[in-house]
């Protein structure tokens, strides 16, 4: 603890210098200001709740191909394994939404092209309306409105990597015609990565002496044709009521290949020393809402919104390999698919003076389906075994919520919430026993924003939030892996009597604002987790098997800093750019597991930005970030230990603007291309096994022509 209030000591001096010399700027003169996000700043400055938001320019801003790319540089968020985090936690911790209704199980919010985006609305503390299942934080993702009338945007660019190129093109079509406005988002791509990974696996006795030592060469390629189309219409009722539709569809299928050799050392080889895999899959997802609003009195406004959502997944998998004695060719057809509607409603009203109420529900059923078929044979195509399993789940959701917006005062604002929701889920299969589970969770928040002159401000938040179990980690279908079964590369089979995770937080913050867009903060964070998920290690016919159960409490804290502002707002003979720098320092501790490090959900300990956008001239425009984590070693359980090694991504742009309406933008991803570490190690009385990897990654370049017709 004495670590953090260094820390928090160092971010209050560094906040403060910066919050004195920008109000000493402003009291000498008037100078030009150039705006980094005017409007999302003034959103979050106004808003009760911590709210940061990215607008579509800083969507656009590096050209990126991904939304993950985009959200690892904004604060305390975080990128692992594809998964998205807030304050180093995932699996479930954080909420990701998508115009604020819950993305489907296994959703990749990669599967969303940012050029389908208008605005990430990012939020550190829970709020009653968009739910309370983000103990970590929410990431709302609202795609782009498309309103305005007679807009024709193109883009067409490609990636260029080693001996290949990646092309995209993205168009933005709208009209209006009276009341009615209409348009037609739309891009199609083509991505794929190379990754080379080298693992060095070494298993000893009880007594220490070496049993095997291994090293695994795998070179996996991935590859993925999409489109995303999302139309909109929107109708302008009379006395200010309005109906909207929106569907985003996305398609997309896969090509990945891939294949190991195996080098044994010392001891035994794997059972397939030498093995290749195939994969193809097709992917749908489409989600479709009609939001009705109409205008209720003088000030009381009612919206009911009503939604349908399909994701489809199909695969055909083939793994062969050939060991010294035997040789397996094992075909997997695999496919889920998940169904939902969603209905929902809220009325907002001033009440009485300095009280905006409002009052809402939400119910929605998801049925969700999955089926495997798995035969298993020689090379030759001898017989071996087959495998046909198959479940249904139907998830059952209500919540009802109440807020209140106090205007206590002309500088103190509070925001009241209550939000009850019940879960019930029952699933059945054909060779899995019918099972069923149902909790409620009760969530009180409280939000608090104290202005104590014109530019600085204080925040506090109290509120119970609480992690569902997800699907998969209820239905006790066992997920196996094609070689090298072990404790540190087990198959994995789920628990149907998992129960919510439980937690109180309180979040506080001190932010300064300054010239149009300039924002200091540093803010802090604590939550109690109770009935957390860990993960147990067990043996069954001689394989070793991963499934989750409750057990326990955790405690988890962090700070968090964030700074982004014109260099002219502080230093008036300064290059016209603008600044960003942000940090975060996470820690957690398990009960229900030993220490040291025996953090939550392997939590990231460390992650951290800075950039800077200069404007080079009118027409030029170029910047740079530099993207630290910091994970390290995590005790998993009493024998499982995991270590990360340190991940730095740097990311350049150059934008040139031909003319008003053509840019031509330049970006590299990843120019350091640094090797990513990872390893674990498993360890009883009976000897330990570990695992340590080294896996590539490339540098991107990217080439985009932006056209307004």
């Amino acid at each position: 603890m004495k670590y953090s209030l260094v820390l928090s000591a160092q971010a209050l001096a560094l906040l403060s210098c910066f919050s004195h010399a920008a109000h000493a700027q402003d009291a000498g003169g008037a100078i030009a200001q150039v705006e980094i996000n005017g409007a999302g700043a003034n959103v979050r400055r106004d808003d009760t709740a911590a709210r940061i938001v990215v607008g579509r320019d800083e969507i656009a801003q590096y050209g990126d191909s991904s939304l993950s790319a985009v959200l690892k540089r904004q604060p305390g968020v975080s990128l692992t394994g594809g998964e998205i985090r807030m304050r180093g936690l995932g699996a479930g911790y954080t909420q990701l939404l998508v115009n604020g209704d819950p993305v489907a199980a296994g959703f990749s919010i990669d599967s969303i092209a940012p050029a389908m985006i208008e605005r990430i609305d990012i939020l550190r503390t829970a709020t009653a309306e968009l739910g309370s299942q983000a103990i970590a934080g929410t990431i709302n993702v609202i795609l782009k409105k498309g309103n305005a009338p007679n807009r024709r945007d193109v883009k067409s660019g490609v990636n260029l990597l080693a001996g290949r190129g990646e092309p995209s093109v993205s168009m933005q079509w709208g009209e209006r015609a009276g009341d009615l406005a209409y348009s037609l988002a739309a891009e199609m791509a083509r991505t794929g990565s190379d990754i080379r990974d080298r693992t060095l696996e070494t298993v000893t006795g009880a007594d220490g002496t070496p049993a095997a030592r291994r090293e695994l060469r795998d070179s996996i390629s991935f590859r993925t044709t999409r489109l995303n189309l999302t139309p909109r219409l929107n109708w302008t009722l009379a006395q200010g009521g309005s109906v909207a539709w929106q569907t985003f569809i996305d398609l997309s299928r896969a090509s990945n290949h891939g294949n190991s050799v195996e080098t044994t050392f010392a001891g035994t080889s794997t059972d397939y020393p030498v093995n290749d895999f195939r994969l193809t899959g097709n992917f749908v997802s489409a989600r479709s809402d009609i939001t009705l609003a109409r205008n209720v009195g003088t000030e009381g406004k009612l919206t009911v919104k009503a939604g349908l959502n399909h994701n489809k997944r199909e695969s055909d998998y083939l793994f062969q390999g050939a060991g010294a004695s035997r040789t397996l060719a094992r075909k997997v057809l695999s496919d889920a698919r998940e169904d939902s509607a969603i209905v929902s409603g809220k009325y907002l009203a001033p009440l009485v003076p300095g009280h905006d109420i409002g009052i809402g529900w939400e119910g929605g059923r998801t049925q969700r389906s999955e089926s495997r078929r798995q035969d298993d044979s020689t090379a030759t195509g001898e017989y071996l075994s087959q495998l046909d399993e198959d479940y249904r789940a139907v998830v059952g959701r209500l919540a009802l919520f109440a807020q209140d917006e106090w205007t206590v005062s002309p500088r103190l604002q509070a925001y009241l919430g209550l939000r009850w929701e019940g879960l019930r889920t029952a699933t059945r299969g054909r060779t899995l026993d019918e099972t069923s589970s149902k909790s409620s969770v009760l969530s009180p928040i409280t939000q608090l924003l104290w202005k104590l002159d014109g530019k600085d401000q204080l925040r506090f938040s109290l509120s119970r939030t609480y992690k569902a179990p997800t699907i998969r980690n209820l239905v006790p279908r066992r997920y196996t892996v094609n070689n090298a079964n072990g404790p540190t590369n087990p198959d994995v089979r789920g628990n149907p009597a998992l129960k919510p995770e439980l937690a109180w937080g309180i979040d506080t913050a001190y932010e300064s604002y300054f010239g149009k867009s300039g924002v200091v903060s540093v803010s802090a964070y604590a939550r109690r987790i109770d009935a957390v998920t860990v993960q147990t290690l067990y043996q069954e016919n001689g394989a070793w098997i991963s499934t989750p159960f409750n057990n326990g409490k955790a405690k988890v804290a962090g700070l968090e800093f964030d700074a982004r502002f014109p260099l002219r707002s502080v230093l008036p003979a300064a290059p016209d750019m603008d600044l960003r720098a942000n940090g975060a320092r996470n820690w957690s501790r398990l009960d229900a597991v030993p220490g040291p490090d025996n953090r939550l959900g392997d939590q990231a300990r460390i992650t951290a930005n800075l950039g800077l956008d200069a404007r080079i001239g009118p027409r030029y425009t170029a910047g740079m970030n530099l993207n630290l984590q910091l994970t390290g070693a995590t005790q998993m359980s009493r024998y499982l230990r995991s270590d990360t090694g340190p991940v730095r991504v740097l990311d350049l742009y150059g934008v040139w603007k031909a003319s008003p309406k053509t840019q031509l933008r330049l970006s590299m991803a990843n120019a350091l291309h640094r090797d990513r570490t990872s390893g674990s190690e498993y360890a009883d009385a009976d000897g330990s096994s570990t695992r340590a990897v080294r896996a590539s990654s490339v540098t991107v370049l990217r080439i985009v022509l932006e056209t307004s017709l």
